[in-house]
């Protein structure tokens, strides 16, 4: 990994002969879509997400060779970039790289930080639902996270057409988290990319289902 101690090697390797936009487009256009969709799940409206999701793909546009060059300061050719995406490990780091970017914009551009910080009771395991709360609370914080296949699924139904109407009564925070749970990422690397607690997203995840499931017989 590159240190501050680099800084100056890294930016004379970026202003190289390298299309640095080109190879953005070309390993980043697969996660676009989702990248969207991630984005509808923060602002719960269209125009809002768009843009959104354009500033987003700007800045990660700006900071791609640095991103890259942070995994392997030695890259001289674009192939060698196109080499480490090959790398299953690249392509996980830069897909959840992208979703903090999205993340991180979303909180800049309609300044809502303070709303973002999580009310003490979201973080409080206790406060989890009775059917959940079993669960949830006998595993070690230390361990890495997976939810229940039951649930994964309940949280891709969630995302579905049909459950719009409700998935709108939850708040940002929580529809981002379930997006994520939809995507198949575990507690551990949802709170990575939110930068939260794991027990606020657990906690959090809970919330959402109990609103999701209530009344679910009367969605259209």
């Amino acid at each position: 990994m590159a240190t501050m101690d680099n800084a100056k090697y890294i930016d004379n390797v970026i202003e190289q002969k390298i299309n640095w936009n080109s190879i953005f487009v070309t390993h980043s256009k697969k996660y676009w879509d989702p990248m969207f969709r991630f984005c509808l799940s923060l602002t719960n409206n269209k125009i809002n997400a768009e843009d959104i999701h354009q500033t987003a793909l700007f800045k990660a546009l700006k900071a791609f060779a640095k991103f890259v060059l942070k995994y392997n300061e030695e890259i001289r050719h674009e192939h060698e970039i196109n080499e480490l995406f090959l790398k299953p490990e690249t392509q996980y780091h830069f897909k959840n790289w992208l979703y903090r970017i999205i993340k991180n914009t979303y909180l800049d551009e309609l300044e809502i930080q303070k709303r973002w910080n999580f009310d003490t009771s979201e973080d409080s395991l206790e406060k989890l639902s009775s059917d959940t709360s079993s669960h949830f609370s006998q595993v070690s914080s230390q361990q890495n996270f997976d939810m229940k296949k039951e649930e994964k699924i309940f949280y891709q139904l969630a995302l579905d057409d049909h459950w719009k109407k409700r998935f709108t009564q939850l708040n940002d925070r929580q529809r981002s988290i379930i997006f994520l749970a939809a995507e198949d990422y575990s507690y551990k690397e949802i709170s990575a990319i939110l930068e939260i607690p794991i027990g606020t997203v657990m906690s959090t995840l809970s919330r959402a289902l109990q609103k999701l499931k209530s009344n679910s017989s009367n969605l259209e």
